[in-house]
């Protein structure tokens, strides 16, 4: 994906991990991208902790949830996270702890390169609604 990719997550070690792994991000300290999120900068890409993502402000979580490509690294199970955060066509899960294949898959949506994926290996993220 060409753009600005931003990384963020409470973990020093992931964010380490990205900058290695996208040296095109720009890495980033929670504070400053709730900073950044609440002066209306956006990137065309983030990465970010699904708890630190939760615990944004309202009107800033609107905000990134909004942007071409929400990646979000998380060791909450999917059915901990609100539906409206991870619907969504721009939005993907990255489950910690994960695997190398599912960091390179996730860091190939992340630059929009198309990923194949077997239909029989997807499994809901929300369960039928009543």
């Amino acid at each position: 994906m060409a753009g600005l990719v931003w990384v963020s997550d409470r973990e020093p070690g992931i964010r380490q991990l990205f900058a290695e792994l996208v040296p095109e991000a720009e890495v980033l300290e929670p504070h400053e991208l709730t900073s950044r999120l609440r002066l209306g900068q956006l990137p065309d890409a983030l990465v970010i902790d699904g708890t630190q993502l939760m615990e944004l402000p309202q009107r800033v979580q609107r905000r990134a949830l909004m942007l071409p490509r929400l990646l979000i690294c998380t060791g909450l199970s999917l059915g901990g996270l609100p539906s409206s955060l991870v619907a969504g066509p721009s939005v993907a899960i990255l489950a910690k702890p994960f695997c190398v294949d599912d960091l390179e898959a996730a860091i190939e949506w992340l630059r929009g390169t198309p990923v194949k994926v077997d239909p029989d290996l997807l499994a809901p993220v929300v369960g039928p609604r009543h």
